[in-house]
């Protein structure tokens, strides 16, 4: 108790640059060393091994019952035990200095007719990117993809900090989790489990969109808490490939969620651009997702989301889950510091 009580303690009172730089740049660095090159080689997700040990432990406990109060007192420090692991393997990345504020820019929310101009340059040039993949405009399947997903984007996302002066520590792997939905059926598209300090993906996603959730979760595992950031991390790894494939799903992530914005903003006008304009592979291609997301029904999406804003509001994410939409800002304030530095 004495140990946890003093691990919070440094969580809530540290300043960002002391986590910074001694943690997320230190110890957080040997922490992936560490794991990545011991049990990350075993052959199966530890996020099974973590829930088959916790299973155990129950049923042992229930075997073993020794009467009410001693088993609150194991349950107290079981609790105990989870939170001081969560916060020394990973959880003090979220105290970390923002990314923003270290690569020397400001967020940045683009107004309408900016987000229009965005939304429409993006798709002429994904349909650019696309039309290096496929001659045809069917929706792309599994079988343009590589077989070995994680051995293709992790580098991209290790490049991508390393480029921005920041560590890409270890060996982080992504795995694929099964059964199909296990996370999608919870309105999850990927989790990073920092006990067992792995990232994972659901099986079910479409093909198209494992790229993008794959690299926002190593980006997790690299270090980073926020939702934001790590999506900014998986906009960014699309710039280090040399894969019209890999560039593609990687920006077409993006796009997706500033065409949400835009669709939202004047929704007949968007949807008539669409229809008319928005090259038909494109199209396709978000149809694919679509329906293949329409497989996996949402279960207690409320309670999902209620859980979650809790959780993210105790690491000092205070608007919850918009903390999703904090991409737009990062990605759209990078574009302006860049697009300054080159007028310079």
């Amino acid at each position: 108790m004495l140990l946890t009580v003093l691990s919070v303690l440094l969580r809530v009172f540290l300043p960002p640059a002391v986590l910074e730089t001694y943690y997320s740049r230190g110890v957080f660095v040997g922490v992936r060393a560490v794991l990545d090159y011991t049990v990350g080689f075993l052959p199966i997700p530890l996020f099974y091994v973590f829930w088959l040990g916790v299973s155990a432990w129950l049923v042992y406990q229930w075997r073993y019952f020794r009467g009410v109060r001693r088993l609150l007192s194991r349950l107290v420090v079981a609790v105990l035990s989870l939170i001081l692991l969560f916060l020394w393997l990973w959880g003090y990345n979220y105290g970390r200095v923002p990314v923003e504020e270290q690569l020397g820019f400001g967020l940045y929310q683009p107004d309408v007719n900016e987000l229009r101009g965005r939304v429409y340059a993006g798709a002429e040039r994904l349909a650019g990117l696309r039309s290096n993949i496929a001659s045809d405009t069917f929706a792309l399947d599994l079988s343009v993809f590589p077989d070995d997903l994680e051995a293709s984007v992790r580098p991209l996302v290790a490049s991508a900090l390393q480029r921005h002066g920041f560590n890409a520590p270890g060996r982080p792997r992504g795995w694929q989790l099964y059964p199909r939905g296990i996370l999608l059926r919870l309105s999850t598209a990927g989790v990073y489990w920092p006990w067992a300090a792995q990232g994972n993906i659901d099986a079910g996603l479409h093909p198209l969109q494992r790229p993008a959730v794959l690299a926002h979760e190593l980006s997790h595992a690299y270090g980073f808490g926020d939702e934001g950031s790590c999506s900014f991390w998986a906009y960014l790894a699309a710039a280090e490939s040399d894969d019209p494939l890999l560039q593609y799903t990687l920006e077409l992530a993006y796009w997706r969620t500033i065409a949400g914005l835009l669709r939202y903003a004047e929704p007949e006008t968007y949807l008539k651009w669409r229809a008319e304009s928005l090259d038909p592979g494109i199209r396709n291609d978000l149809q694919a997702i679509y329906d293949n997301g329409a497989l996996y029904t949402d279960i207690a999406p409320v309670l999902r989301d209620a859980t979650y804003t809790v959780y993210l509001k105790a690491q000092g994410i205070h608007e919850g889950l918009l903390n999703y939409g904090r991409v737009v800002q990062l990605v759209e304030g990078y574009r302006q510091r860049s697009v300054s530095d080159y007028d310079q």
